[in-house]
Formats: C-alpha cells, structure tokens, sequence
C-alpha cells in the first residue's frame, strides 16, 4: 500500500531518482520538434530563474503558425512565418543571419541536420536548406500542403503528407528512398524509437502506424481510436517503447466535467469551491483534507476514472499503445482538458527516463485552485498507475502551482529538473528535486491588454523604439487567438536561454522572445502598461494599416483600440452614409442589373476539353454519393460553442452540388443521377415538392472518418438552411443543366406567389441566398411564358441587388465577417454565393471585394483553405475551423476575384469526410473556371 503525507512525499522523490542537485550536461540546442525523435519534450539542460530578456522579434506582416516551435543549432534560432518566410536569426543578439522565401506557408517547425534544415509549406514543398546561409540544396514537391514537422535520422528525413503517404528522402539528395500508405491525411508529425528503427505515425482515419524506417513496411496498424483527429499531437515514445497518443475530441470539454463531478460525490460527497458559502467550504475543506490522507482516496478516484473511460470508451483521448502489437496496454484515468488546442498536451520523457502527464483528481496539491482537479503526473507505462508530482503536504499557490489551468492552453517541457509550462501569456515552473514552484513566472506577457496599451505598443513601434519587458504584444489584427494560431507551443531550451511565443487572443504568431538567465534578472517583473500616446500622423498611419476590423469589432476585443480618436469609416462602427455612396450607387441602370439575371451559362462541356483528372475527380464524388444513403455530417464541437454543427442536412445543397457537377459526368453517370433524383423527388421523400423538404433525416451512412459518440453526449445544431424562394435557385440549376424543366413546371402556381417573400434575416449571408432565389424566379417566369411574374420577379431581384450593393459601398473595410447562431463566425458576404451573385459583385464592388480579400484573407488567413485548419475566426474556444469557411472564400475567389484556376485546384485541397458536397462543389467550379479561360464557356 502507497503511503501519502511526508512519507509519500519521499516516495514521489524515489521515483525520480536522478532528479538530483547535481547540474546535468547542458545542451545548447533543440534540433527539431520537442527536441529529438522520440519526442521527448526535454533537454538535459538546467534553466533557473530569474531570467533577462536577450531580444525579441516581432512579426506583424508574417505571423507565426500554429503550433510551431522555434529550433536553435548552431548558435541561430531557426523559424518559419505563414509569408513562407524561413527566418535564421542570432540566438545571443536577435540580428537576422539569412532568410530564405520558401513561396507558401510554413505550417510547423522545421529540423536540423547535418548541416542542413528541412521544412515543409503550404505549396507541397519538402525543402533542404544550408544551416550556414539558407541556400537551397534541394527540394521535394507534394501534392498537397505539408503540414508536419520532419523527423531526421540516421540520414534520412521523414515526412507525413497529407495525402495519406509517409514519405522517406536521403538527407544529402533529397531522392526518395521510399512512401508508405496510410489510412488518412498525417497532420500530426511523426515519431521514432530509434533503438528499433520503427516511425510511428497517427493518421487522420484515427489509427496509428509502424512503419519500418529501412523500407517503409507497416509493421502493425492499431485499433481504430476514439476522438475527431489527432492534428498537433505528435506521438511520443516511452523509455519501454510504449507509444503515447492523443487526440482531440468530437464532443465537448463540457461533457468531461461530469466525470469529475461524479467521481467527487462518489468518494468524497462534495468538495470546497465557489458554488458555497466560506463556513461550507472550511468545512469541506477539512473533511476531504482528511481522506485525502488515506492514500485508499486517491486509488479510488484513478479506479473511478478508468472504469468511467473503459465503459464509455468515447470519452478517452490519451492512449498508450504495445509497440509490439499497436494495441492498447491500458486504459490511462486521464481525463480531457484544454479546450482550446484539443487534448492535454502531449506526455513528456525526462532526461532520467520518468514520463510526465497531465490528469486530473481531486488533490490537495491543487484544491481550491480555478482549476482544483488538474495535476501533473508520472505515468507508469507498464500498468498505468499515476503517482501525483507536486507535494501533497501542502496547497500550492497561483503561480508556485504551475499555474495549470483545464480549460485554456498550458503545454509543459523539462529542462534538467525544472518543470516548465508555457500558459499562453507567461511561463511558470517548478522543481522536481524539492517540489517547488517558483513564487513567480520566468517571464509574463499581456493576458488582456488595458485600454489604450496595444496603441501604446504601437507607437513604440513606430519610433523604432524598445518595447519594454513583457509587453511584446502586437495587434496583428486577427482575433483567433492569433494570426490564424490555437495550439500553443511550449517553450524550447537551448544552452542557458528559452525562447517563447506568447499567445492569448490577437497576439499569437506575432511575437518571438529570447530569455537567458541572469542575476537580478526582471523578466518575471510587471512593468507598467503603456498608454496611447500618438500623434496625429501615427493615429493615420494605425488607421491604414491591413486591420481585421470585424474581429475587432467583437465584444471582446472591442477595448483593444478603444483610444483611438475615432470609429474608422467603412467598417461595421461606422458604414458610410447614403450621401457617400450616392456616386457609387445611383450610376447603376436597371439595364446593367438585368443583365445579370438573364445570361445564363452554357451547359456544355466538350469532350476534348483537358480536364481529365478533374473529370475523374468529379466522377469518383458523385460515385461516392450514390454508394450509400448519407447522413447529414456531424462536425466536432470546441468548449465554447458547445454544439457540434451538422452539415449537409439541406436536400436542394444535394441537389445544386449534383446540377454544378452534372455537365463534366460521363454518359451512364448522368443517367444515375437523373434516376437517383427521381427517387429522390416522389412522395414523402427528401427532394419532394417545388424545391424539396427542408432536410434529411439523420439516418444514413456517417459521413465522418472518426467514429461519432453516443448521441447523448453530443450538442447538436443544424447549419443555417434556406428559405423555399431561396432553394429555388437549386431547383433551377438542376433543370437549367439536365434540360428538363418539366418537373419544376408542375409547381409553377405554387411557386408564382414566393415573389413577395421577405428575405430570412436569420440567415446570415447579407441576402445573397434570396437574390439567387429571384433570379431563379425570373427566369422560370420567362420560361413559362408567365410576363407578369416575370416582371413582378424583376423588380423584386432589381431592388434586391441594389440592397446588396449598398451593403458593399457602405462597408470597403469592414462588415465581411459576422456573427452567426450559435457562437461562430461565417464570411457573410460570400455565404451562399452563387454565379450570379459573384458576378453582381465583380462588376460594381470588384475594387472593394478584392481590397476585402487581400486584407481579411491573403494577409491574416493564407492557409484558409486547409481542411482541419486551427480556427481562423471567432469562435472563442474551438481548436478547429468551420468547413463552411474555405468553402466561402473558394466561391469567392472563382466567382468574385477570377482567380486563376491553377490556383483554384490547389485550393480544392482533400475532403472534409466521405460524400464532401464542398469539396465536390469545388470541384465542379474550378471545372467550369478552366473552361471559361479556354474560351469554352462565356465568362460569367
């Protein structure tokens, strides 16, 4: 029986039996991705505060990705930007020594070896370049952006791609030495035991591999594993060779906390917090110190955990696999935290070989704390028992606790016997040799900045003056936890230094600071906030900078530039008046608008046309449709908003995907779909009526590649659905390409009267799904001959799109992004874009459109359209974007910028999940965009 008190204190000492006061070797560098390719987390190297700032280094116009860490060899800090800028900057001065323009985003961490370091971007590209000068030695291109960190050994760098393969290539060629298959798109880097030369990689279809790093075989494939991916969390190895896993979850942090609650009424009735009053919580207090002392208490509450996690298997997110056999050793009693950037942060391996994790009881080292069940651990990866680190005599406080905290960001590292975590806006730490944590941070950041202190930065910035210490908090203008960034990324050690990236709201990505210890050092220290202080000239020049207005708009960054003298024109505070855009406006003629209702594209995609591949692509889709009856897709959920969306669950978005792709379909394929909507569209079922039912049942094949959890444990809500005038514009779409209008004939009197329907203020898409219904109406009324709905129907589209316009002219600078129920943001000006609309766009508003993209898209979102993107918008806590987002932007880019369809096909990136109704319909629009550059089609 384990003793607790002082004699389970000295047992939690024994179990890091070199966790002594003797100073370890130092390293003075962190070579790749948590530090070697184990992934251990650790260096050998001993940090102790206080610490001084050496530099810092600010990137306003490149950002920083998420989750990337810095790399330090060779005396230089190695970094990549989202400008796909590789930066080698001086570890001791700050200075530049090169930089390399890799042409796309760096989406993670680069490695070093041999001389050389490998990167991949957002282009696809593999790249080697020389450690000394940043020239090129070689590159690699892939078919899709490379979103992992390499792992380099023994010669050989190894690569996950997103297009299902491990790719194998020689450290001095770049030749490739061999690719190996998986199950699923790799977003989390690989992994190596090096002692049995096996890579172990997690695939996005939920399972994990072995792979041989001679030859590339697959050794063995392990179960498929609960939760939505395993993006950022790369595996880690165990000193016994266990493989530790973890992914994020499908259903919300909220559906943890029972667990907890649970646990605490079975073991201990209740416990001390703020839901009692003082006289309770002294009482409580005293009565679970007192069983906390019985060390039953503890194994009890592991016992309840992993009982909970074995009999709902949905909730576990921390796996330890057999690396023998893949399979799983045990069930770990860890229970989910972090809401922001998925699971707990991954285990780390100590320098002495002891696995430290995060989990969560009910202790005494952490009672009353914000967060009182999360704690830090040593796992026992031969029977996953956890022995609690921290001193269990005593209450740690704030920031002598590791400042641990279960619903935001804390990712841990060691360095020698300190234990670092790295919480967003500062770094806190303790000693594994006494237990104690240190009365203050190793350094502090801005968490929410005060009114007027992001300006004051600013004109710091602009005098080309220091930015005092612990106030390198830049407003690059993107509110998503940062310039496109929610997974924090631990502090690296190299030598006597840490260098940190702080990220909390708009400051993620834009700031990269060096520490190095220093007697009498101040970087733990408050400095006073700094004040808006600028004059005229800096206020316009922070007016012309490539703001994300609309994301400082909302109500939680709204102080952010609060000082400034007045709302900026253009934007959501401040639209223009009628009398500013009267020029714009009134030199529109209803002619040139009517234009827009009546061309029409041409359906006909010849069969010389060079779009095989493409075609093929089509083709497969539209196959994959018919293979099965689908189910509308269940996308994961974050901790805020709570409801996991359900996508596809429209029958006319079924219908319009099918219509765009029908002309590229090969003969007998056509004639499938033609038959299957028919099916579709009898009596009772999901297509029936003018424009079908409002939507599918929720029987079917699931969509998703993860497995979904019981339907009690998931929040769901429906994607916004169209109104019936609005999902006209699918019935006609399909009649307009198969030619057979005389199904949505039969319902024309029904229809006639839709005319006057208001639009849905509901829907958030600036009314863009209503226009496209008025102009379906238009031209079904001509169609059938019908002259007085016809012109009733113009009218209504003229007035309509001048609404639109006005919109556009009102808002140059702001008002693309909005709010929409429940918790989440969508590019309202492109939701529900179609041709048509594009085209309304491009005409009258194309300056202001494209100023929009430039700013709100190429500047703050350039891996926007990445499937299983970090959020990119505001969605308060939720580690992953909306599907909706890329698709949005996509049809804006074909249909309202023109852009060129080599970049369209890029863009079409891989699927979301099985029967993708975007990803099909991006395909069909880079179709029909390669066939009007051709001069095959007329443009529209």
């Amino acid at each position: 029986m384990r003793k607790f008190g002082k004699d389970w204190i000295i047992a939690v000492l024994c179990i890091l039996p070199n966790f002594s006061s003797s100073t370890c070797a130092g390293d003075d560098s962190w070579p790749m991705l948590a530090h070697d390719p184990a992934r251990s987390g650790s260096t050998t190297q001993e940090l102790r505060p206080p610490f001084e700032r050496k530099w810092y280094r600010l990137f306003p116009d490149e950002g920083i990705f998420s989750g990337v860490q810095p790399i330090v060899a060779d005396g230089k800090v190695i970094i990549g930007s989202m400008k796909g800028i590789l930066h080698a900057i001086d570890a001791e001065t700050g200075k530049d020594i090169w930089a390399f323009d890799s042409g796309g985003a760096i989406l993670h961490a680069v490695a070093v070896a041999e001389g050389r370091v490998f990167f991949g971007n957002k282009l696809g590209k593999i790249i080697a370049v020389n450690l000394a000068d940043g020239r090129m030695i070689w590159s690699q291109v892939n078919p899709l952006a490379v979103w992992n960190s390499p792992l380099v050994h023994d010669g050989v760098v190894i690569v996950g791609g997103r297009d299902s393969f491990v790719y194998a290539f020689d450290v001095t060629s770049g030749g490739l030495r061999w690719k190996s298959s998986v199950g699923g798109p790799v977003l989390s880097s690989p992994a190596m035991d090096v002692r049995n030369g096996r890579i172990y990689v997690a695939a996005e279809n939920m399972q994990v591999y072995a792979i041989d790093v001679a030859d590339g075989k697959i050794i063995w494939t392990s179960p498929k594993l609960p939760g939505a991916s395993f993006r950022g969390y790369h595996p880690v190895v165990a000193p016994d060779g266990s493989v530790m896993v973890t992914v994020t979850p499908v259903m919300t942090l909220d559906n943890f906390e029972p667990i907890l609650l649970n646990m605490v009424k079975a073991i201990f009735g209740d416990f001390a917090s703020w839901r009692h009053n003082k006289e309770d919580n002294d009482r409580l207090r005293k009565a679970n110190f007192e069983k906390l002392a019985d060390p039953k208490t503890y194994d009890a509450q592991l016992d309840y955990i992993r009982k909970r996690l074995t009999d709902q298997p949905a909730y576990q997110t921390f796996f330890v696999l057999d690396p023998a056999t893949g399979k799983q050793k045990f069930v770990a009693p860890i229970v989910y935290a972090e809401s922001m950037n998925g699971t707990q942060s991954p285990p780390l391996v100590t320098p002495d070989g002891k696995v430290i994790v995060k989990f969560q009881a009910l202790l005494r080292s952490r009672y009353e704390h914000y967060s009182p069940f999360l704690n830090v651990g040593c796992l026992d990866t031969t029977t996953g028992y956890i022995v609690p680190i921290m001193d269990q005599s005593r209450t740690y406080g704030w920031h002598d606790s590791l400042l641990l905290v279960h619903d935001e960001m804390c990712q841990l590292v060691v360095a020698g016997r300190v234990l670092i975590n790295t919480h967003q806006d500062n770094v806190n730490a303790m000693d594994l040799d006494t237990l104690k944590g240190y009365g203050e941070p190793f350094c502090r950041n801005i968490h929410e900045p005060k009114e007027g202190q992001p300006l004051g930065i600013w004109a710091k910035i602009f005098r080309n003056e220091t930015i005092p210490n612990g106030q390198e908090w830049l407003v690059r203008g993107t509110a998503v936890y940062g310039g496109g960034s929610v997974i924090d990324t631990p502090v690296i050690v190299a030598g006597e230094s840490f260098y940190f990236l702080p990220t909390h709201e708009l400051n993620s990505g834009c700031a990269l600071i060096a520490y190095r210890m220093k007697a009498g050092g101040d970087a733990g220290k408050e400095t006073p906030p700094l004040k808006a202080d600028l004059s005229a000239d800096e206020v316009k020049k922070i007016t012309t900078l490539p703001w994300d207005w609309d994301m400082l708009d909302t109500p939680r960054l709204k102080d952010t530039l609060k000082s400034l003298p007045d709302k900026i024109e253009g934007t959501m505070q401040r639209p223009l008046s009628k009398q500013q855009i009267q020029s714009r406006r009134d030199v529109i003629t209803d002619s040139q608008l009517d234009q827009i209702v009546w061309q029409t594209p041409n359906v006909e995609i010849p069969k010389n046309l060079e779009l095989s591949d493409l075609r093929s692509r089509i083709n497969l889709a539209v196959t994959e449709l018919l293979e099965s009856s689908w189910a509308p897709w269940i996308f994961p959920s974050g901790k805020h908003p709570r409801q996991a969306y359900r996508y596809f669950t429209e029958p006319a978005e079924l219908l319009e995907a099918l219509a765009m792709a029908y002309p590229f379909l090969d003969p007998d394929l056509k004639s499938r779909i033609r038959d299957y909507v028919a099916i579709l569209r009898q009596e009772n079922e999901p297509l029936s009526g003018p424009v079908g039912q409002k939507r599918f049942s929720d029987v079917g094949a699931a969509r998703s590649y993860y497995d979904l959890p019981p339907a009690d444990l998931l929040m769901l809500q429906d994607d916004q659905s169209r109104s019936d005038l609005a999902r006209l514009y699918s019935a006609w779409l399909w009649a307009e390409r198969t030619n057979d209008f005389d199904y949505i004939r039969t319902f024309w009197p029904q229809i006639r009267s839709w005319v006057d329907s208001p639009p849905d203020d509901k829907l958030v898409d600036c009314g863009n799904a209503h226009l496209s219904g008025l102009i379906a109406y238009c031209r079904l009324a001509r169609r059938f001959g019908d002259s007085e709905a016809q012109a009733n129907g113009l009218r209504a589209a003229r007035q309509a799109m001048r609404e639109r316009l006005a919109y556009e002219f009102s808002h140059p600078k702001g008002g693309l992004i909005l709010p929409a129920p429940t918790g989440r943001s969508v590019y309202a000006r492109w939701r529900n874009l179609t041709p048509e609309v594009g085209r309304l766009l491009a005409a009258f508003a194309g300056d202001i459109q494209k100023d929009l993209m430039a700013t709100y898209v190429d500047f703050h979102r350039p891996t926007w359209y990445l499937a299983w993107n970090v959020e990119t918008l505001w969605r308060n806590e939720s580690p992953l974007d909306l599907p909706t987002s890329s698709m949005e932007i996509f049809a804006a880019r074909a249909w309202i910028v023109n852009e060129k369809p080599n970049n369209l096909m890029q863009y079409i990136d891989i699927p979301w999940c099985k029967a993708d109704l975007f990803c099909l319909r991006k395909l069909a629009i880079t179709g029909r965009s390669i066939a009007t550059q051709i001069g095959q089609l007329p443009e529209l």
